[in-house]
């Protein structure tokens, strides 16, 4: 990913123990994965504010429903004990910025705990469109994050168009299947073409669907769901942890309203303003360095697929790519359900590795069974119209359909497992309306906690130094939890980040050194 001009050369400093996590070195922000440009370390708060401001209790709340055992059996993660669930709604403008009067619905969940301080705000948590935020709350909480509710509730906020917000049914059936396999059946030795057809009908379609709210589900206009939440709640400031694209979002946030954040805590950050083909390109770089983890702790273990499991997963995709593939699946099926698998891993990595081992191993062996169970999940989790509309609404700078053949060559030869399927990912919002760049903060006042994975097969992890930058660039100071693991969500999957965290939320100040969380 290409580096913003106003990045900054930082200084190197030696980081302590901390909490049960091995220190990092402060002044690599890429020291996780022993690469990057020269020194990148982190320069001394120059910020004058006499401290974070309070996370103040809402004053007044939305109306709350139990939803404790709906939600973790839609999550498939058992119950955690002493946690309760509640869910509920609130309207939102559909275009507050462009003066329309139309609302949208917007869903939260809130987690508290039998430990949770009656007087304690709420941290309000988004994943953006890379799953709904009421899917990934109850995953978080079934692991460690629980801890976070013996000091704050949280209340998480689904994007438009996803989980239990506003519901958006605008493609058939046909189109879906048609994009979710990139037209690899379609007549023709053109894919960028054909799914460039089906493509545009289906952006027809959608916008068509959602008018006037056509351009209204970038990022810019999740920000101001946020905002909306905060005029209801009547509290002068939020408390925002978002991972991946909900990073981007309460990053957008936090330039449209910069004295309104209490706590910004960024997770898996995706740069505000990325080119879509830079986006595409590390999210590539982060699926290969996830699959080179997979495969190394698939070899240590002796898991189904050794002693070969690169050459074993090379020919499902191979077998796919040809029209073979397990139970007739498109290699595009293929491979989502791999990513998806390595990105939202469903237990401990052993447990995980063995699962996603056994899956590939019987479909090699002609029994698709287990593989198709992970092609569904894939689907059910980014191919919905919402994820659809809301990826394709922050896709900016988009390139050509003759620019994406190239990359289809180009990457497919650079990427072999992944290069060929996530260029032609970039074809699928072609079509769509242009969106405009969400303004990056100009001034924080406070200070930012940044959390990485180095093996992220959902956004890569490039965007830590990138938003590093800008937070450098806003005036204001930031340390790096940076988890040496495979998935997307560092403070969700490695019990080891949550101290740094924790310890943020409830102070605003961040740890002394970067922490470096070993896998």
């Amino acid at each position: 990913m290409s580096r913003h001009p106003g990045f900054a050369t930082i200084v190197l400093t030696v980081a302590t123990m901390l909490a049960g996590c091995a220190p990092g070195l402060a002044a690599d922000p890429r020291f996780a994965t022993n690469s990057g440009a020269g020194p990148q370390g982190q320069p001394e708060s120059t910020s004058e504010h006499a401290g974070p401001p309070p996370i103040e209790v809402p004053k007044n709340d939305l109306g709350w429903h139990d939803c404790t055992a709906r939600l973790f059996g839609d999550a498939a993660v058992p119950a955690t004990p002493g946690v309760r669930l509640d869910c509920s709604s609130y309207d939102a403008d559909v275009d507050p910025l462009g003066g329309g009067s139309s609302a949208i619905s917007i869903g939260v969940v809130r987690a508290r705990s039998v430990q949770t301080p009656a007087d304690a705000g709420p941290v309000v948590f988004t994943t953006g469109w890379d799953m709904p935020s009421s899917l990934q709350l109850p995953a978080w909480l079934a692991r460690a994050g629980a801890d976070v509710l013996k000091s704050h509730p949280i209340v998480a906020v689904d994007r438009r168009g996803t989980g239990m917000s506003s519901a958006v049914d605008c493609r058939d059936r046909a189109q879906r299947d048609e994009m979710w396999n990139q037209s690899q059946f379609s007549p023709g030795d053109d894919p960028v073409a054909n799914l460039g057809t089906v493509t545009m009908e289906a952006t027809t379609d959608c916008t068509d669907a959602i008018s006037p709210g056509e351009s209204s589900y970038d990022n810019t206009h999740a920000a101001t769901d946020l905002e909306r939440l905060r005029s209801i709640w009547d509290v002068p400031a939020l408390a925002l942890l978002g991972i991946g694209n909900g990073a981007q979002v309460a990053l957008a946030y936090a330039g449209s309203h910069p004295g309104k954040v209490a706590r910004l805590a960024l997770d898996s950050p995706i740069p505000l303003g990325v080119a879509a083909e830079s986006a595409a390109e590390e999210r590539i770089k982060g699926q290969e360095a996830a699959f080179e983890a997979f495969v190394a702790q698939c070899i240590a273990i002796n898991c189904p697929l050794a002693p070969d499991p690169k050459g074993v997963v090379d020919g499902v995709l191979n077998s796919a790519r040809s029209g073979h593939g397990p139970g007739g699946a498109s290699v595009a099926a293929v491979t989502n359900a791999i990513i998806i698998a390595l990105g939202y891993p469903t237990g401990d990595r052993v447990n995980t590795t063995n699962e996603l081992a056994r899956a590939l191993a019987t479909a090699n062996s002609g029994d698709p069974n287990l593989l198709n169970n992970l092609i569904n999940r894939a689907q059910g989790t980014v191919g919905s119209d919402g994820h659809f509309i809301n990826s394709c609404a922050d896709a900016l700078n988009r390139p050509t359909p003759d620019r994406v053949r190239e990359l289809v060559v180009g990457w497919g030869k650079l990427y072999p497992q992944f290069g060929t399927v996530g260029a032609l990912d970039m074809a699928q919002c072609l079509s769509w309306p242009s969106s405009s760049t969400p303004e990056p903060p100009k001034e924080l006042k406070i200070d930012v906690l940044l959390l990485g994975v180095q093996n992220d097969p959902i956004v890569g992890e490039e965007g830590v130094a990138a938003t590093a930058a800008a937070v450098i660039n806003a005036g204001s100071a930031s340390k790096r939890v940076m988890w040496q693991g495979i998935g997307h969500g560092a403070a969700v999957y490695s019990s080891c980040t949550l101290p740094p965290l924790i310890g943020y939320l409830e102070s605003g100040k961040l740890p002394d050194t970067d922490v470096y969380c070993p896998a």
